[in-house]
């Protein structure tokens, strides 16, 4: 397996690659508008861009999905409770992606938007046990999530307190958390 982040320096914003070596599949989480850089590095691994994933509604950066997964003949995945108009599929807390040595169990966090997933990543080749998650808005450097400004009402912080905070501990210690936000951000 191979693992790799894309960083927007001027705004501190992380996506991310992973690779299957084994199937030189790869799957892209939360892209920025840009598709070259996912586009470099899939040619520089010799893998095909199979599924594209956004984790949640954007307010800090314009997503790049669409147009990733439109240049590549990838399927697009967005989390079943966003609010879309064109075709996706729609993932849900549990539901699993493969790719040859690679699995991605996806982790609905609700709070931060009510949609927001994270991406729970095992290496099979290196075990049985998830190695890292991909946290995008939830889990930040330092942080947690603020509830979003767009949502309606109070519902945010018990949210993030009640639902996303106990998934979210309850994962092994020893898994890697990589935040969708680095040094930099606004």
């Amino acid at each position: 397996m191979w693992f790799e982040p894309v960083i927007r320096r001027e705004t501190g914003c992380a996506a991310y690659m992973i690779g299957a070596a084994d199937t030189g599949e790869c799957a892209v989480f939360d892209p920025l508008w840009d598709p070259q850089p996912y586009l470099d590095i899939a040619k520089k691994q010799k893998s095909t861009i199979r599924y594209v994933i956004d984790s949640h509604s954007h307010a800090d950066h314009v997503s790049g999905a669409r147009r990733l997964a439109a240049l590549t003949g990838a399927e697009l995945i967005i989390p079943e409770l966003a609010d879309i108009t064109y075709e996706a599929t729609r993932v849900k807390h549990g539901d699993k992606l493969r790719m040859g040595e690679v699995g991605m169990e996806i982790v609905h966090v609700p709070g931060h938007r009510p949609e927001q997933i994270n991406l729970l990543v095992t290496d099979f080749s290196r075990g049985d046990e998830p190695w890292f998650i991909l946290t995008a808005d939830f889990v930040l450097v330092g942080d947690v999530a603020r509830p979003d400004l767009a949502q309606a009402g109070q519902e945010g912080a018990p949210v993030i307190f009640n639902v996303a905070i106990p998934r979210f501990m309850q994962l092994p210690d020893h898994v890697e958390v990589f935040p969708g936000h680095l040094a930099g951000s606004t």
